[in-house]
């Protein structure tokens, strides 16, 4: 399959997102606790409330309401009422300069481009801070769109979000297309419901299990992607 628009998500595809959520999870917990709480478990019950608001927001619920309520959410598990929207706003700052990238990426996105590819960011999350990372990262000079959904008012898996995408290449058919991701529920989903190719790229090292969504190819590394493309 000779494709031409590679649709790119960022966060644990491109860009180590993970590296950002450490350090800003630790700076709110140190900020805003106001008794004695184990971190461990604080985390894992930010983790499962944070999951279920991306899955509301993904399925096309406001953003930043939610994303306002998931630390007042987490520390209420625990007794203690803090300013949720603040302590969204101490996080993002730490997100925001957030420049970990995954291990592999400049030569992916750079031999990607200069095979001719036209590279489009495909991403869920809040514009300033996707813009931002790909700036303090470098990358946004391998790009020729970023679309990201905050901006488009359209998330991952929508057909909205990708339709948004399409529009961008008209002269192009659904075959031209492929979207490279980490995440089954948003990316490979949503490039099954639009009807195009996909790369899946599987951090977990879950190749032996049946997933729900199925991807065209499945990758554990970035360099196996290039092995595909080039």
């Amino acid at each position: 399959m000779t494709y031409k628009v590679i649709i790119v998500d960022l966060d644990d595809t491109v860009l180590d997102f993970k590296a950002g959520e450490v350090k800003g999870l630790a700076t709110v917990f140190k900020a805003f606790q106001t008794a004695a709480v184990d971190y461990e478990a604080w985390v894992t019950a930010y983790s499962k409330i944070n999951h279920r608001i991306w899955r509301e927001i993904e399925a096309g619920a406001a953003t930043q309401p939610l994303l306002n309520e998931r630390f007042s959410k987490t520390f209420a598990e625990f007794g203690q009422v803090i300013d949720g929207a603040k302590a969204e706003s101490v996080y993002r700052q730490v997100l925001d300069a957030n420049d970990a990238v995954v291990a592999g990426a400049d030569t992916l996105l750079s031999q990607l481009n200069q095979a001719g590819y036209h590279l489009v960011v495909g991403t869920n999350g809040k514009t300033a801070t996707q813009y931002s990372r790909l700036a303090l990262t470098g990358f946004d000079r391998y790009f020729k769109q970023v679309v990201i959904s905050q901006e488009i008012g359209h998330a991952k898996p929508s057909t909205g979000f990708f339709d948004h995408i399409f529009k961008l290449y008209p002269d192009n058919t659904k075959s031209d297309f492929l979207m490279i991701g980490d995440t089954l529920g948003s990316d490979i989903q949503g490039a099954n419901q639009a009807g195009i190719d996909s790369i899946w790229i599987d951090n977990d090292k879950q190749l032996g299990l049946v997933q729900a969504h199925q991807a065209t190819y499945r990758v554990q590394s970035l360099s196996e992607i290039l092995q595909i493309l080039t």
